[in-house]
């Protein structure tokens, strides 16, 4: 076509805004690209989750959204999201930690114990916070500086608190014990129908969050879980950057402990045996990679209030104890499953049934 110079004006106009339509474009795409690399597919699929049991539960169980009901899950849901983020610290390190339950009784069984009438509460909860470190840290140095295996160790040191535990209420934790009235009246406030317990993890989730994307010792959890040896190379002080994420999972499992206690207010010891596999399913349905590298804070908190709006809804619905966890079980496998197709596609599980199917070589 001939362009005429009555066009020319036309012409000059129309090729800003082409540049400009083509850098707005761009500058989408960036961001785009931007969002998928630090919201990676495996990050949405805790989300998804909650959003289509949200549905599921407003027809099959709309009991679970009563006021009383989400006052509970609230509260649960918090302490499992604390108690996560410690494992999930873990994970980012390339370990596991199977203690977590025992750990959580030990400082729930001292609140008990040691918070009765007169007692210092304050002095109560400090002394339940620092027997915790104490022994994630002991899992450190064993995994840590002695290179033991992590699924042994703590799986060890699970059995060696809990036959500690039996031996410590055979003798002198009374069962009829309380936590102290002050921390019963924290744990068991409510704002709206939330528990304060869910609104304090979601301070310790954001705060947490900011240390492991903003500061240098949080890169650096996710540095030596994804390749210690180059982590290393680097200059990054490997068995430190260990020690202190076991002393601050550790603290987490404390304080989700004490929390516990305070919200039931008068616990056994064995109060936090649901959270061993409990807190290791909320890792993998938030997308955390169990061998190790970087994990988002907030699928971890929005997988932990999954699984207990999960358990309510199910408990509401009839379901024995049993049955709830086979099917939490189930939910870990489906979500594992979609976050794989989800992050590599169908091709990675067609590449899984042709190994399968492959001749072993010699055999």
């Amino acid at each position: 076509m001939k362009v005429t110079r009555w066009d020319l004006p036309r012409v000059a106009v129309d090729a800003p805004s082409a540049d400009a339509a083509a850098v707005a474009a761009a500058e989408r795409a960036g961001r785009l690209t931007d969002l998928k690399y630090r919201w990676p597919a495996r990050y949405r699929a805790s989300w998804a989750a909650f959003l289509m049991l949200a549905a599921v539960v407003l027809f099959a169980a709309p009991r679970t959204l009563s006021s009383a009901s989400l006052e509970m899950v609230t509260a649960l849901a918090g302490v499992l999201a604390i108690a996560a983020i410690g494992q999930m610290l873990i994970i980012m390190l390339g370990s596991i930690d199977l203690s977590v339950s025992a750990i959580m009784s030990v400082a729930a069984g001292m609140i008990v114990h040691y918070g009765g009438p007169g007692a210092s509460a304050p002095t109560v909860i400090a002394f339940a916070l620092v027997v915790p470190v104490v022994f994630s840290v002991v899992n450190g140095v064993l995994i840590a500086v002695f290179r033991l295996n992590a699924l042994i160790v703590t799986l060890a040191t699970f059995g060696m608190i809990s036959g500690g535990i039996t031996l410590w209420t055979s003798v002198s934790l009374s069962v009829s014990g309380q936590a102290p009235q002050s921390l019963q009246d924290f744990a068991q406030k409510t704002f709206f129908g939330v528990n304060v317990v869910f609104l304090f993890a979601l301070v310790v989730a954001v705060i947490l969050a900011a240390v492991l994307t903003k500061t240098r010792f949080g890169r650096r959890i996710a540095a030596v879980g994804a390749n210690r040896r180059s982590a290393r190379a680097l200059g990054i002080r490997v068995t430190a950057v260990e020690l202190s994420t076991y002393a601050f999972a550790g603290l987490l499992y404390g304080i989700a402990g004490v929390l516990l206690a305070g919200y039931i207010g008068t616990p056994d010891v064995y109060a936090g045996a649901p959270y061993q596999m409990a807190t290791i399913t909320a890792a993998g349905i938030a997308g955390v990679i169990f061998t190790g590298g970087p994990a988002s804070v907030a699928s971890v908190v929005i997988a932990a209030f999954f699984l207990q709006f999960l358990d309510q809804a199910l408990s509401l619905m009839g379901l024995s104890a049993g049955a709830r966890v086979v099917i939490q079980g189930l939910a870990l496998v489906v979500a594992v499953a979609a976050i794989t197709l989800g992050q590599y596609g169908a091709s990675s599980f067609r590449r899984g049934f042709k190994k399968a199917g492959r001749p072993v070589a010699g055999g």
